[in-house]
Order: C-alpha cells, then sequence, then structure tokens
C-alpha cells in the first residue's frame, strides 16, 4: 500500500490524481497500491489504465462480480500482492464473500499448476513429444471435479488464466468445458478482457512497487 512519505516526493499531475481517486470511488476501495502510484507518473498510463479496467470490470454479458472475481484470479497468479488485495477488497465491495475471493484466488493456482506443465507439451520438439504424451498431469484440483461456486466461473477463470498463462491445450479444454456449460462467444470475450486488464493492472502495480 502506498505511504504517506513515498506520495507526497511524487510529482503527479491533477489529470493522474484525479484518475487515481476515480478508481477508488468507482471500485470501492480507499487505498491505491504503492506501484499504482509511481506508475501515475506517467499521465496517459494511468488514464488509460483506469478507462480500461472501469470500461472491463463492469455489469455487461457476465455480472460486475463475476468480472471482479476473474480478475482477481488473474492478478494472483501474477504475483502482485497489492493488485490482488486491491481487486479483493473491489470484489468484496459488490457483494463477494470472503470465501469467494479465496476459491477465485485458488482456482487461478490450480489452473496455473496444470498451465506450467502442459505449456511444455506445446514447447517440446516434436520428436520428444510421443515419450511424453504418455504420462499424465497428476495434481490435485478438487474445484475442476467439485466447483466451491457455480462451474460455469470456474472454467472462466481457468480460460482468463491459461491465456495470460500463454497455455494452449489449456485455453482449448477450458474454452470448450466453458462452452458445453453455457457460456456465449460474448461472455467470453467478457472474461478475456477482464482477465487482460486486471494483467496490466498487476503489471502496473508490481513493476515499480518499492
Amino acid at each position: 500500500m502506498t505511504t504517506a512519505t513515498q506520495a507526497d516526493t511524487l510529482a503527479l499531475s491533477e489529470r493522474s490524481q484525479r484518475a487515481l481517486a476515480r478508481l477508488q470511488e468507482v471500485f470501492g476501495v480507499s487505498w491505491v497500491p504503492e506501484g499504482l502510484r509511481t506508475f501515475a507518473v506517467s499521465e496517459s498510463g494511468i488514464n488509460d489504465l483506469y478507462m480500461n479496467l472501469n470500461r472491463h470490470l463492469q455489469d455487461g454479458k457476465l455480472t460486475r462480480k463475476e468480472k471482479l472475481l476473474v480478475a482477481l484470479a488473474v492478478a494472483s497468479v501474477c504475483g502482485s500482492a497489492d493488485a490482488t488485495r486491491f481487486l479483493r477488497d473491489a470484489a468484496l465491495a459488490v457483494g463477494a464473500t470472503d470465501d469467494e475471493t479465496a476459491e477465485a484466488i485458488a482456482a487461478g493456482v490450480a489452473c496455473s499448476i496444470y498451465n506450467g506443465y502442459y505449456k511444455f507439451r506445446s514447447l517440446v520438439p516434436a520428436e520428444f513429444a510421443p515419450a511424453f504424451a504418455e504420462f499424465k498431469a497428476t495434481f490435485n484440483a478438487t474445484m475442476f471435479v467439485k466447483a466451491p461456486f457455480d462451474e460455469k466461473l470456474v472454467e472462466a477463470i481457468c480460460v482468463a488464466v491459461s491465456t495470460v498463462n500463454n497455455c494452449k491445450k489449456c485455453v482449448e479444454g477450458h474454452l470448450a468445458k466453458a462452452k458445453s456449460l453455457g457460456l456465449t462467444a460474448e461472455q467470453i470475450d467478457e472474461v478475456l478482457k477482464a482477465g487482460t486488464v486486471a494483467f496490466g493492472f498487476a503489471l502496473a502495480c508490481g513493476s515499480l512497487a518499492a
């Protein structure tokens, strides 16, 4: 979180300060990640980021709460603690429970374990592929068998996380499952936009943090 000392040393334009204030207002969060305030030295950068978050984390074909849980999962697997805390607080502000936010993060972590394993399958040279094809991904992932909340939301999270983790096989599998559960192409597009703006938010919060 931002410290008063660092905040006082940053020369933020009025426009940048307004963007940070609007971010807190729109998402119902009372604090700003330290790295994000440093990022806001770029006036165009913070305004673009605010506009993208505001545009793609609102109600649409999916609810705002669903999108924020997707965004939370993505931010958590990016490793930005402040982005994760901010989006968790934002999700809680629109009615998510502590259990739902915890399970969204858990879904992202479980998916990332599989992403790391299966991404190898798409990278291994063709002559070695048959030798590895017979091995199984023997990892625990209870939520893929017994979802802790709406199964469609679990798959939505996995599509977004697999995308930012660049795992083609997992994207294909979770996309097929999501569509079989009734998620439309428009809803999946919203999932991807929520996930990718969260990815950018996590980068902005983490890249310049002290």
